[in-house]
């Protein structure tokens, strides 16, 4: 029953709402011009709420309006950090190609001042073992290369190449202590051998003690041999040391080309001796 009681009591009071809103509508509708006490209360009431909810749409509106903006300016950073990434290996990558060029142009000037048959190459590969340096060459049999051709860099003498397969050499650089260039003082033109130490040096040997030779001393390929074309660069002469027991002087020399730094060289044969084309071991 009480529950029941409640429901009747919730009708009737929303009948009487309902009654009382009709009333003042019709009252409104006769009369437009009168005023209207109960709407002006109701305007003084709600007028707090249609103001919070224009500034929380305001509020609203800005809120998605600097969402949207920093979602664009977000997109571009990301845009340029990626265009960024992609450009900035590219000032290394030109220096690089600079650097190659000047190599590259350096060595064609050598060619042109070599005679014979000239074969550019490049390093890929090096055994730095004293008593026998070698590097490997990316040309080989197919390329035109045969086994006895002189090596040379624009500073100076590299080797010689001691094997050769279809795509690769080995190179012998002057440095081992199994190489042996036929080789002069350019001043004096006093001969000799150079060839290569231990210790990673380099020898002018059987060089006769009473022999012109001073520290300074261009040292030059003399042509004899059948390899090296002659007057190409070797180095020059370091230290000169004579004993009392000794025949010859100990002259040190210093090589021009440095052989941890040769990227490119120019591998050449003479063309009034011909070179011993030998297959690599294996091909």
């Amino acid at each position: 029953m009480p529950a029941v009681r409640s429901r009747y009591r919730a009708l009737i009071a929303c009948g009487v709402l309902i009654f009382i809103a009709v009333s003042l509508a019709t009252i409104n509708a006769k009369s437009p011009y009168r005023i209207d006490p109960a709407g002006i209360l109701f305007g003084q009431i709600l007028s707090p709420l249609q103001a919070g909810a224009t500034t929380l749409a305001q509020g609203t509106q800005r809120i998605w309006t600097q969402y949207r903006d920093i979602r664009g300016v977000y997109t571009t950073n990301t845009a340029l950090r990626t265009r960024l990434a992609t450009l900035e290996p590219l000032p290394r990558r030109l220096a690089e190609l600079e650097l190659e060029n000047r190599r590259l142009e350096r060595l064609l000037a050598l060619r042109r001042q070599t005679p014979g048959t000239a074969i550019a190459a490049r390093i890929i590969g090096r055994n730095s073992n004293p008593g026998f340096s070698t590097a490997v060459l990316d040309k080989g049999e197919r390329d035109g290369i045969r086994k006895g051709m002189a090596v040379l860099t624009p500073a100076g003498v590299a080797g010689r190449v001691v094997s050769v397969g279809l795509g690769v050499a080995h190179l012998l650089l002057i440095s081992a202590t199994t190489s042996g260039v036929d080789a002069l003082v350019q001043r004096s033109r006093v001969p000799g051998i150079v060839s290569g130490t231990l210790t990673g040096n380099c020898r002018l040997k059987y060089v006769q003690r009473d022999s012109d030779v001073r520290v300074g001393d261009a040292i030059v390929t003399s042509g004899l041999g059948g390899i090296f074309p002659k007057g190409q660069h070797i180095g020059h002469v370091a230290r000169v040391a004579v004993r009392d027991d000794e025949m010859f002087q100990d002259v040190e020399v210093k090589l021009s080309a440095e052989f941890t730094r040769i990227e490119e060289v120019l591998v050449v044969a003479r063309d009034d001796v011909p070179a011993r084309a030998e297959p690599f071991p294996g091909s």
